[in-house]
Parts: structure tokens; C-alpha cells; sequence
């Protein structure tokens, strides 16, 4: 059926009506039988095919019938209107496309109405840069615009520094935006910092705060990516002053640094400066969260160095194999013989990161066998160990004793791997984490200190003296950190005192429960009496809500019968809960004393029951919402120097300090519901895969070996 004109209203183009068709075919009619008379306009964008009875469009090649007698140009006209390859043609900015979108609360798709305009394109284009981290004169290379001619053949070119002038101008009302909601809010934050030198030689700072808002969504926002002069204690301090002044946020919980003595300086000189503010919480006494995951680094490292050389000679093994592509070849030709059947790959580690060594022990113990067999069937595997590295004669080959120790050495290893990935974590709360892992760490290093395991004896006390530097005791660590996991239903105080049993005496167990507890009353005063966003029905008024008949009468001669029968029924349950020895003050006994939550259950949503049961624990609620948005690392800021890292390459190295902090903040705001540490994506099977498709050799496609030099 052909369309009529009503039938495309997001065209301006000017359409022939009915009557100005047929005079069309009139004329056209004249002028196919040679008559003379006037040709239509539309024949300048079609060209006539097959003795006048088939035309095709001149723009996107389309056929179609036409007779200068019976069919006029009408349909011509409205093709035209709606031909996307007619650079010319009007669109109306009203106009909607039905296209699918994805489902942000879900999998699949939606069909939705959008329209769009070159606005709209152009801005998309810049977050595009922006989100993938892209040169700006992206804009400029050929393919690009080849593709934009295609796809939207209106928008008109822009060059680099017209993005570059919109990266800026997008930064700019990002922020005024993000100011907006924190003064509207008034979230109480938790800040991570961390200092960074880039390619230029340039000093940076990354200041980042975390926080749970009213829907119980933990959120993570770059507040500033700025330049530093030096890494002093009172310069860092006065940039994070001046950052909090310029984001008018005056209300810090926690800051979470790593164990650098410059970072001491720095809470110092905030403590007292967020004191003259009023917005830290028990004087600031509780401001300063080390940096687990380094604690965890610096606790292995130091057992290391008890088995450097079983390690060692491993890691020369390695290096050997991957030193040339020919003895990579041989030890391939060794795990076919031994039929090893694994897509494990072969890893070299960085001596200083006890994480990396970890992981090259994991892969090295697979091809145990293949090491052995490679010792045997290779001359020049054995006369490597043989050669001198750095003047002395490398460790290794490695022997029996030296796989043992290694085997061991990586279970034990694991937990410490698998609990540096929990802490490191940025979308989920950490802070309850805490109790849970140091508590298996001491276990473990008390077990092995023990042990009649010379190696591991030794080992572990070493790293327990690191230990007990940092955690040793409740004056060397946060308490709110054990307070975090106290206010995990599943838990509470019994398991704290649980734990504290298993490592502690009776006397000592009691005093550290009372501290813990002591703690949690304080800030359940504090939250009282100074947190506006607590309820203020709530602030003075005992959780079991008992209305005293006394209290009644004063506000009216007359008391209502249901009002009598509440005061009763309160009286009763006073009573009861007297005659019970039990007396319920205020929330935190109510809460303490109320049953648990299924610890087995992994399902299980720490945010979602607080933010069901917050109207059960008003007060509670909002000391809960800020300590578990504490984070336990400062990887959630040190994932902005990755970023930093990737953008400053040495293409790009020419970025004034603040593009650089324009692309830095504004894709984290861009992304910010799915913001996270960036990891390797690539996975065992897609390099197998990758080579499978351009090998044919067998055990090519079987192993495969990456360089992580």
C-alpha cells in the first residue's frame, strides 16, 4: 500500500500532495511521450530503468515500478523523505525510532520509542571517548568518519579539540551535578586517597569517597585526580582540606590510607581540621583505616624470605622455559610425553609482589612432571643452572625437596591470595569481611608457629611479628572494623566473643567484648544525639516503646479506651521482661538480643536487610550504613592510577593535568553503577582458542604460554 504524507511526520521535506502527484504524472506523462510540458523535481534523485517502467533511487539504489500513464510520483516522494542515504533530507527532531535497549535491571532487551538528534550524538560520541579511553583524534581517523558518514550522514565533522573542549564541558556539569546530590543528601562519606607518578613525571593525588545512600546502594565516586607537589604529610593533608571545601562535604567517617608514616602527618592534620567542622564522629578517634590488603602484602613478604630458595629455584625453571621460543618448544614436547592434560598457563613472576609468586607456583606445579622430565631430556636445561646470574651460580635445578615445599607453600599461600581479592573488593561492602579473615590469620600463624615443620615454624613467626604490629592488639587496629561484623544479623556480639575465646583467655576475652560493646553504645549516643538524618521521633525514645500511663494522663483527663489497653499491655511487657532480668534500653540491647540470620546461607543481602529492617533500628540503621561503607583498601583508589596509567601512555603524554582529571573523574561518574578494579579478562580458553584458529599443530591448540614478563 503507498504511504501518504501524514504517514511520515518526522519529515520536513516538502511532499507533494495528492493533487500536486497527479499533475506530476501529467507532466511526466508529457514528458515520457516527448510532448513537452515540465518534468517533476523528483527525477533529480531517481533514474529511470527498463523503457520507463522501473526507477532507481539515486542515493541507497532502491527499485521501483514506474509508468508515466498509471503510477505517479508520489511514492517516489515519500521514499525520498524517509531515504537515510539522502544527505539533504530534513529529519524532524520530534520524530521516535523504535530500537531495542538493554535491560539495566536485567538480562534481555526492551523496545522503546527515542529520538535522537546530532546533539545527542555528538554527546554520545564524547562519553564514548571518554568510557573507552580513546584518543581524542579518534574523531579524525578515516574509519570513523567513513562509519559516522553511514550511520549518521547529517552530523557534521568535529576535530580533536572540539572534543576536547566537550570532555571538559561534560566534566564540568557532571560535577555540578554530583555537588548538587551532596547537598542535598548530606551523606557522611568514607574517604580512600593515594598518590601516584605518571609518565610525566608529574606527582598525582586520587581522592575518592564511598558512601550508602537511602535506597542502601553503596556507591564510589573520584571527588578529585589532582596534581601534587610533593608526597609530604601536611602537603597531602591541605589538598584533601581544599578538596572536601570545594565539594562542601564536611562530614568524613573514615580514611582509608596505606602504611606510608607520611599518611600519620595526614590524619593528624585532618583530625583536628574536620574537629573545628564538627563532622567526625567520636572526635575523630576512629578516622584513620589502614590499608589491609597492604597489611596482608607486607605480613607474606616477610614470610618469603624464609623460603627464597625453594622458590628460587622454581622461578629460575621457569624463567629458563620462557627465556627462547625454541626451549619453549622442547618443554611443550615434555607435557605431551608426560600426557599432561592441562590449559594452565605458565607464568614469571615479579619478585616483589608475593601475589604474582603465588600465581607462578600455582601453574609450575601443574607441569611438575614436565620440569623433570625437561631435566633429563635437555643438556641445555642443566647447564643453565650452571651459568652465574648477578656473580653468583643461580639456584635450582629444582629438586624434590624444593616441589614439596613449594606445594605447601601455595595452599598456604592461597588463603592469603583468596582473602587479598575480598578485601580488594569495591562493589560490595568489605568492612564486615574484616573480624572473619584476621581472625583466620591468626589461627593459621598460631598453628604453625607450633608446628614441628622447620620451614613454615620459622616462616610463620616471622610473619606473625609483622602481624602484631598492625593487629596485634585492639590498640593497633580500628575497632570499627569488629564493629562491622557485630552489625551483621548473621553474627553479632557472640561470635566476636567466639572467636576471642579461641584465641584468648576468659579475663581477656571479657574486657575486649566490654570495649567492643562499649563502642557500639557510644556511637549509638552519638547517632542520637547528633545525626539529622536519624528520625527525630526516634532519637529520644526507648526501642521497646513503653507508655506509662502517667505520661497519659497529663495529656488529657480523658484517656482513650485503646490508649488504656496499649498502656496496659506496656505495663505487662515491662513486667514480664523485669521478672525476665532483662531490660531493654535502647536499640543496640534489642538488636544483640534478637535472634540471627542463617549464617549458611549465601544468598544472603547484608544491605537489602538493613534497609528492610531499618524502620526496626532507626538509629542502628544509620551507624550501620556507615561503617559498612567503610573500605578496608585503597585498591578502589589505586584502580584510577590503572586508568591514569592507560591514558597517559606515551602517545598521550602531552594532557594538561586537568584533562587528565576531566577523563579520569568523568568516566568513573559515567560508569559509576558499574565502576570496579579492572581485571585481565582474558581467560586460559580464549588464548587457546586464539591459537587454535591460526595453528594446526595439535598441541598448539592444547597449551599455551603468555608472556607476563
Amino acid at each position: 500500500m503507498e504511504a501518504n504524507s501524514s504517514s511520515n511526520p518526522g519529515v520536513n521535506i516538502s511532499t507533494p500532495s495528492t493533487t500536486q502527484s497527479t499533475t506530476d504524472s501529467a507532466i511526466n506523462t508529457n514528458a515520457g511521450n516527448g510532448k513537452g510540458g515540465k518534468a517533476s523535481k523528483v527525477w533529480e534523485h531517481y533514474t529511470k530503468l527498463e523503457n520507463d517502467t522501473k526507477c532507481k533511487c539515486n542515493y541507497c539504489s532502491k527499485v521501483y515500478a514506474y509508468h508515466s500513464r498509471f503510477i505517479g510520483t508520489r511514492t517516489l516522494w515519500n521514499h525520498l523523505a524517509a531515504c537515510t542515504a539522502y544527505a539533504d533530507r530534513k529529519v524532524d527532531l520530534k520524530q521516535k525510532t523504535l530500537v531495542f535497549e538493554d535491560n539495566t535491571t536485567g538480562g534481555g532487551s526492551n523496545l522503546v520509542a527515542i529520538s535522537c538528534s546530532k546533539e545527542d550524538i555528538r554527546k554520545a560520541c564524547i562519553e564514548m571517548i571518554i568510557i573507552d579511553e580513546l584518543p581524542f583524534s579518534f574523531v579524525e581517523k578515516e574509519g570513523f568518519r567513513k562509519f559516522m558518514s553511514k550511520a549518521c550522514p547529517k552530523l557534521d565533522r568535529f576535530s580533536r579539540r572540539t572534543v576536547a573542549r566537550d570532555v571538559y564541558q561534560l566534566y564540568l556539569n557532571e560535577k555540578n551535578n554530583l555537588k548538587k546530590v551532596f547537598a542535598r543528601n548530606k551523606y557522611r562519606v568514607c574517604i580512600t586517597t593515594d598518590c601516584w607518578t605518571s609518565i610525566q613525571n608529574l606527582n598525582y593525588m586520587v581522592i575518592t569517597a564511598h558512601f550508602i545512600d537511602d535506597e542502601w546502594q553503596l556507591h564510589k565516586r573520584i571527588l578529585n585526580f589532582c596534581q601534587i607537589d610533593d608526597h609530604k604529610g601536611d602537603t597531602i593533608g591541605k589538598l584533601i582540606e581544599s578538596c572536601l571545601l570545594e565539594w562542601g562535604i564536611d562530614r568524613v567517617f573514615t580514611i582509608t590510607v596505606d602504611n606510608a608514616s607520611s599518611n600519620d602527618l595526614v590524619i593528624s592534620y585532618l583530625k583536628k581540621k574536620l574537629n573545628n567542622w564538627g563532622g567526625l564522629v567520636l572526635n575523630g578517634d576512629y578516622l584513620h583505616v589502614r590499608c589491609c590488603a597492604h597489611i596482608i602484602n607486607l605480613i607474606v613478604t616477610e614470610g618469603l624470605k624464609e623460603m627464597n630458595n625453594s622458590v628460587s629455584s622454581i622461578r629460575n625453571a621457569v624463567k629458563y622455559v620462557r627465556s627462547s621460543p625454541a626451549r619453549l618448544v622442547r618443554f611443550r614436547k615434555c607435557v605431551e610425553h608426560e600426557k599432561l592434560d592441562s590449559k594452565r598457563i605458565v607464568v614469571m613472576d615479579v619478585p616483589t609482589r608475593w601475589n604474582s609468586t603465588y600465581l607462578m607456583l600455582e601453574s609450575a606445579l601443574v607441569y611438575q612432571k614436565a620440569f623433570e622430565r625437561l631435566e633429563d631430556d635437555d643438556g641445555f636445561y642443566r647447564s643453565y643452572f650452571e651459568e652465574k646470574e648477578g656473580g653468583k651460580k643461580r639456584i635450582g635445578p629444582p629438586e624434590h625437596i624444593d616441589w614439596v615445599n613449594a606445594s605447601v607453600l601455595n595452599n598456604f599461600l592461597e588463603n592469603f591470595y583468596e582473602i587479598t581479592k575480598k578485601f580488594s573488593a569495591s562493589l560490595f561492602v568489605t568492612s564486615h569481611l574484616y573480624f572473619h579473615e584476621m581472625h583466620s590469620i591468626e589461627s593459621n600463624l598460631k598453628g604453625l608457629i607450633v608446628s614441628d615443620d622447620s620451614y613454615f615454624n620459622a616462616m610463620a613467626k616471622k610473619m606473625k611479628e609483622k602481624y602484631d604490629k598492625y593487629w596485634g592488639s585492639l590498640n593497633t587496629l580500628n575497632k570499627l572494623l569488629i564493629v562491622a561484623v557485630v552489625l551483621d544479623p548473621r553474627y553479632k556480639l557472640s561470635f566476636v566473643k567466639f572467636c576471642f575465646e579461641e584465641l584468648y583467655d576468659e579475663n581477656v576475652v571479657c574486657e575486649l567484648i566490654k570495649v567492643i560493646k562499649g563502642l557500639l553504645s557510644s556511637l549509638y549516643d552519638f547517632y542520637t544525639n547528633n545525626n539529622s538524618r536519624c528520625d527525630s521521633g526516634s532519637q529520644n525514645q526507648s526501642v521497646n516503646a513503653v507508655i506509662c500511663p502517667s505520661e497519659l494522663e497529663k495529656k488529657s483527663d480523658i484517656i482513650d479506651y485503646r490508649l488504656a489497653k496499649v498502656a496496659k499491655l506496656s505495663k505487662w511487657k515491662k513486667k514480664q521482661l523485669e521478672e525476665d532480668g532483662v531490660e531493654l534500653k535502647n536499640e543496640v540491647d534489642k538488636y544483640l538480643l534478637d535472634d540471627c540470620e542463617n549464617c549458611f546461607d549465601d544468598s544472603f543481602d547484608l544491605l537489602n536487610w538493613w534497609k528492610v529492617n531499618g524502620g526496626k533500628y532507626k538509629v542502628l540503621s544509620n551507624i550501620a550504613k556507615d561503617i559498612l561503607s567503610i573500605p578496608i583498601s585503597t585498591v578502589a583508589s589505586e584502580s584510577a592510577f590503572s586508568t591514569g596509567g592507560r591514558i597517559l601512555d606515551p602517545f598521550r603524554a602531552s594532557l594538561s593535568p586537568k584533562m587528565v582529571e576531566s577523563l579520569i573523574c568523568g568516566q568513573n561518574w559515567l560508569c559509576s553503577s558499574r565502576i570496579a578494579v579492572e581485571e585481565d579478562t582474558s581467560s586460559v580458553e580464549d588464548m587457546a582458542f586464539y591459537e587454535s584458529i591460526t595453528s594446526d599443530s595439535r598441541l598448539a591448540s592444547d597449551f599455551d604460554v603468555i608472556n607476563l614478563d
